[in-house]
């Protein structure tokens, strides 16, 4: 993961990560279709920490290698994408080569850099034919996002989640002669991110899949327990229920995600 303030302890996160994070397929389908047909292609997965999403695209075809600021988190990679196919490096500055992967991605990882233009920029730097395809959540993707109420201070600045129209803006700028994007709506939660678990409110009240999210391992643990109690008791009553039902209907207007895809 690339480096960004105190953007999630995943040294020791590490360690419980797998338990909720896989790769969902709602999105590896999206993914592997802006990707376009593998034969045997080198794919670059950013960010890619465990290799989940790395895992499902090399079983469609591709040559992956995973890139990750966390030695800890690569070491579980593995296993799921072979050995000496990790490379420990940022974003921002990828110790790799140009032109040197036929493609890249970066999944639900670019909110947490600082640099997200310069992040673009090294990804078209790095990527031959492409496209580099992105995926991560927007301001409008947002909107129905409920469980900020829930932890006080917790909503996330803007520049980490911009609008859509940003990130296309910014694409364009850093290289990229054409763009596309997608939004896209969870019907999973085998990657228990904090918006895929708006679909689900005993998972969303729970804590061992808010704790492997980097949205909770920033909050102070008084909000965190705080946080936890309301929602445990919203879904005791019922309320929690019929939040994520009605979230759930907001977001496929607005998507849980969206899913950019950019071609030199």
């Amino acid at each position: 993961m690339p480096v960004r303030r105190d953007i999630g302890k995943y040294a020791t996160q590490a360690r419980s990560y797998d338990r909720t994070r896989g790769a969902s397929p709602t999105l590896v389908r999206v993914l592997a279709r802006f990707l376009g047909p593998p034969d045997d292609r080198a794919l670059l997965d950013i960010g890619g920490g465990t290799g989940n999403y790395g895992q499902a695209l090399r079983a469609r075809g591709f040559r992956v290698v995973v890139l990750d600021t966390e030695p800890a988190m690569l070491a579980l990679s593995v296993p799921k994408v072979g050995a000496g196919r990790q490379i420990v490096g940022d974003a921002l500055a990828m110790p790799i080569a140009d032109a040197s992967v036929d493609c890249a991605m970066v999944v639900a990882a670019l909110h947490l850099v600082g640099g997200r233009p310069s992040a673009m920029r090294e990804a078209r730097r790095v990527i031959r034919d492409g496209p580099f395809v992105l995926q991560d959540f927007t301001q409008e993707n947002l909107e129905p996002s409920f469980v900020y109420e829930y932890f006080a201070g917790s909503r996330p600045p803007e520049h980490e989640h911009p609008p859509e129209g940003d990130i296309l803006r910014d694409l364009s700028e850093a290289g990229f002669s054409r763009v596309a994007h997608e939004r896209f709506v969870y019907l999973d939660t085998a990657d228990a991110n904090l918006q895929a678990l708006h679909t689900d409110a005993l998972r969303l009240a729970g804590s061992a899949y808010l704790r492997n999210t980097s949205f909770f391992q920033r909050l102070p643990e008084a909000v965190r327990l705080e946080g936890l109690a309301r929602l445990a008791a919203d879904l005791r009553s019922g309320r929690l229920e019929e939040r994520v039902r009605a979230s759930f209907q907001e977001a496929i207007r607005t998507g849980h995600g969206t899913v950019f895809a950019a071609w030199p």
